[in-house]
């Protein structure tokens, strides 16, 4: 039987835990939603850098008939301080791409990552300026080669000299490559059991605590940074609800009446052409009945552009839609042979081609807009997931198609090249 825990968040001071409040229902994001977070004792607060306040946690002990020590030893050895310099060089790699919110190098790091964690790392790293010092707490982890890891940093925010401390716990091991990991993929049961042990043991307890109380201490000393912090904890709120609205926006069916209220622009007479092979829908959905297929250069009557993101057009006699984004004016009626507007050297008036053509073919690319990553060169292939402007991907090939093979999570995607920059 398989759990899906995230991370052990035993013990942990995580400066920005007030972010769950808007993602409570993504177990990863928050500390005190972990797996097994409710074993740790009273003494043990988890503290909020955004909330600017200490706050306890209620929990209850471990239970007698634990199984995790009949199938794994409980070590009884005392925390490790910046034992393993191949941990330590990853926790300094993992919180320095946090800081600048270099989600390329975390996702190398850190397996599990999904997109609301994506916007959280994002808008945080807006705030922060660095991480002056890391220390690696450890104890043996359940099996070879794998770590209970408690990272005590000091951040840095923008603006303020003053460092505040914090104290994330993390799952580590080896991944097939045999590169050190930051492990939140779904663990055995008793695996997680495991850590549920460790994590009540006196000496991490103890650890939690003296890191609290040197935060408490930050805050009575500069009330301008507890200040500070406070207001901080109602824009990250806003800027990251307003992130995964907009990320839901750009995937999910319109209803009805969104559909009927949506301004709307009248396309006239005016004439548009297929950028590339793309399918024609009964409406505006990417779940609606597909009515045929267009081909590249194939010009239309535009009906209506929608905000939506999708155009009525005249397909066959009868009214369709096709993605805007797939579209290209060319004229009106009496004038195909011409664009309908004329070129104002903007970045964002550039035709789809131009963007094609400046995209990159190797190295790094930057995505320009949310957009999604798919398991093929197709808008009707599988979703792998979104990415969002600002974030990069490691370019695997750039196709004559209009679309460029990249790296994301792991793994190997594709997105409109048109979208990368």
């Amino acid at each position: 039987m398989k759990k899906k825990w995230k991370r052990f968040r035993t013990g942990v001071i995580d400066w920005f835990k007030d972010v769950v409040t808007l993602v409570k229902d993504n177990k990863k994001i928050a500390i005190i939603v972990a797996a097994f977070v409710v074993v740790i004792v009273a003494a043990i607060v988890i503290t909020s850098v955004l909330g600017g306040k200490s706050k306890e946690v209620a929990t209850a002990l471990v239970t007698e008939d634990s199984t995790a020590a009949e199938d794994y030893a409980i070590p009884e050895d005392p925390l490790e301080t910046d034992a393993y310099p191949e941990i330590n060089d990853l926790m300094k790699r993992y919180y320095g791409a946090t800081a600048s919110g270099d989600l390329l190098t975390v996702n190398s790091i850190r397996t599990g990552l999904d997109d609301k964690e994506k916007i959280v790392i994002q808008k945080k790293s807006e705030y922060i300026t660095s991480y002056p010092l890391i220390t690696c707490y450890t104890k043996k982890g359940p099996v070879d080669d794998s770590y209970l890891v408690y990272a005590y940093y000091e951040v840095k925010l923008d603006g303020y000299e003053e460092a505040v401390p914090g104290l994330n716990a993390w799952y580590v091991c080896k991944n097939a490559e045999g590169d050190y990991i930051i492990n939140e993929d779904p663990q055995d049961e008793k695996i997680a059991e495991y850590c549920k042990i460790v994590s009540v043991q006196d000496d991490v307890q103890d650890l939690s605590n003296t890191v609290n109380v040197k935060f408490n201490e930050v805050m009575a000393s500069n009330d301008k940074l507890a200040a500070y912090m406070d207001e901080l904890t109602v824009k990250m709120k806003v800027e990251v609800g307003e992130e995964l609205a907009k990320a839901e926006a750009e995937t999910a069916e319109p209803t009805e009446e969104e559909v009927a209220d949506a301004g709307e622009t009248s396309g006239g007479g005016t004439k548009v052409k297929a950028t590339t092979v793309v399918n024609v829908r009964a409406s505006d959905s990417e779940s609606a009945d597909r009515v045929g297929k267009a081909q590249e250069g194939q010009i239309f009557t535009l009906l209506e552009e929608k905000v939506n993101g999708w155009s009525k057009i005249d397909f066959e006699g009868k009214e369709a839609f096709i993605k805007t984004e797939f579209l290209e004016k060319v004229g009106t009626d009496g004038d195909t042979g011409k664009k309908a507007e004329e070129d104002n050297n903007k970045e964002d008036d550039k035709s789809v081609e131009e963007k094609i053509a400046a995209s990159p073919s190797s190295g790094t690319a930057t995505v320009s807009e949310t957009i999604n990553v798919r398991e093929k060169p197709s808008t009707d292939s599988e979703k792998l997931g979104v990415c969002y402007e600002g974030e990069k991907l490691e370019v695997v090939k750039k196709q004559s198609d209009g679309w460029t093979k990249v790296k994301y999570n792991g793994k190997t995607g594709y997105v409109k090249s048109e979208f990368l920059k």
